[in-house]
């Protein structure tokens, strides 16, 4: 990878890790508030978040196609920008103790809102990389997301403790900063046909033609499905600490440190491990990964070998989130890159909703029962999501799995930094 794209790429990465570690700071204890301050059932809690999850679906589809018309850059800014103001809103009706509506109103707007970077970030990152690079590219987005995330629920472990709407204020003012750094950094790459490509009108009508491409929605489907087993750890594992095993705030977010840890140390050999095999191979046993590391969890009740499920689940997510995103990336076209990425990240959060969702019945109607039970289920979901995705090399061609038969000449551009 040529220097000055490796130092775009680091640039978005450090963006993203920004906004992650004020994610980190507050959202994945608003279960855990609206359960123990709003005194919600944790399948009611559970149904909150899924719903307010299912709101991201609508909002990556639309940035995704409004990305491909109006630029990416453009549609990051103006996304971050909204979701300042719904953070902030969030956080005083929390301070204020305001009723449950306005509360959960403010929480879905702050939701939908947030949908709205990724897709253009990952348009953004596809359009100044070369097929081969995107595994490593996407690799070094992980490490600055997890970054932020090993940062932010540590720290926010210990805030909300004190104060949940204070978590939150640092959580805007965090966003707020993230606009002041990347749109000073960054440009949107020009061209001959840069003009065309800004008047061109997003087209949402025909948005969900493109899943007639068997392969995106197949990747769409495997993604929906281990997406569901991932979100366990947000919720499920809350779910799992506090209600059954009365662990303290700060343990939970000390497991969603070492979650991101695992990204933090191992993705850059995840990364290069990756590009010696197909992605097909590689998704097969990221998925592998987190069967493994969740479905062990049920059976522990410490503190050090619930970690040890933690982190093999950190090791499947290495390894499949720069792989979902990569394989989409390859086999869509560069006019249709922005609304491809927006499809798979609206089916990223269908898969978070759900898990959510389901964590809470789960929680709620099999973990009294037996408490392994809902682990292993969540585990036989991410082995069929790893053959679901092993499967994929019989649609998918050498170069689009991530294997090259032979080098490709490919002209490449300048990214314009400031």
């Amino acid at each position: 990878m040529q220097a000055v794209t490796r130092k775009g790429m680091w640039l978005v990465a450090v963006a993203n890790g920004i906004l992650l570690f004020g994610y980190g700071l507050s959202l994945p204890f608003f279960t855990i508030y609206l359960i123990s301050q709003q005194h919600l059932a944790p399948a009611m809690a559970g149904l909150v978040v899924a719903l307010a999850g299912l709101s991201r679906c609508v909002s990556s589809a639309i940035s995704g196609e409004l990305a491909d018309a109006f630029g990416r850059k453009n549609v990051m800014m103006w996304g971050l920008f909204s979701q300042i103001i719904a953070m902030f809103s969030l956080a005083l009706c929390i301070e204020l103790n305001a009723q449950a509506g306005w509360m959960l109103t403010c929480y879905f707007f702050t939701t939908f809102l947030g949908a709205f970077f990724r897709p253009a970030a990952n348009a953004w990152v596809t359009d100044h990389t070369t097929p081969k690079e995107r595994v490593e590219a996407f690799g070094m987005i992980r490490i600055g997301l997890n970054i932020g995330w090993a940062l932010g629920p540590a720290v926010g472990g210990f805030l909300v403790r004190y104060s949940y709407s204070v978590a939150f204020y640092f959580t805007a003012l965090l966003y707020a900063t993230t606009i002041l750094y990347l749109g000073r950094l960054i440009k949107d790459r020009t061209s001959k046909k840069g003009a065309r490509r800004r008047a061109r009108k997003p087209s949402f009508a025909t948005m969900l033609s493109s899943l007639t491409d068997t392969r995106l929605a197949r990747i769409c489907l495997y993604v929906v499905m281990i997406t569901a087993v991932n979100s366990q750890l947000v919720v499920g594992l809350s779910i799992h600490c506090k209600q059954y095993l009365q662990m303290p705030e700060y343990f939970i977010g000390w497991f969603f440190t070492i979650n991101g840890l695992v990204v933090i140390l191992l993705q850059q050999a995840a990364s290069k491990w990756m590009s010696k095999h197909r992605l097909s191979t590689a998704m097969f046993w990221g998925c592998i990964a987190y069967a493994v590391g969740f479905g062990s969890v049920g059976f522990f009740s410490s503190f050090a070998l619930i970690a040890v499920g933690v982190f093999l689940a950190g090791v499947g997510e290495l390894i499949v989130s720069p792989g979902e995103q990569t394989m989409v990336s390859n086999i869509a076209s560069r006019e249709t890159r922005g609304r491809y990425l927006g499809l798979l990240m609206v089916f990223y959060n269908m898969g978070s909703a759900l898990g959510f969702f389901v964590a809470g019945l789960l929680g709620d109607w099999v973990a009294p029962h037996y408490l392994p039970g809902p682990w292993l289920i969540v585990a036989s979901v991410a082995v069929l999501a790893g053959i679901g995705f092993w499967r994929m090399r019989y649609q998918l061609t050498d170069d689009e799995d991530g294997k090259q038969t032979a080098p490709i000449p490919i002209k490449k551009d300048t990214i314009t930094l400031h």
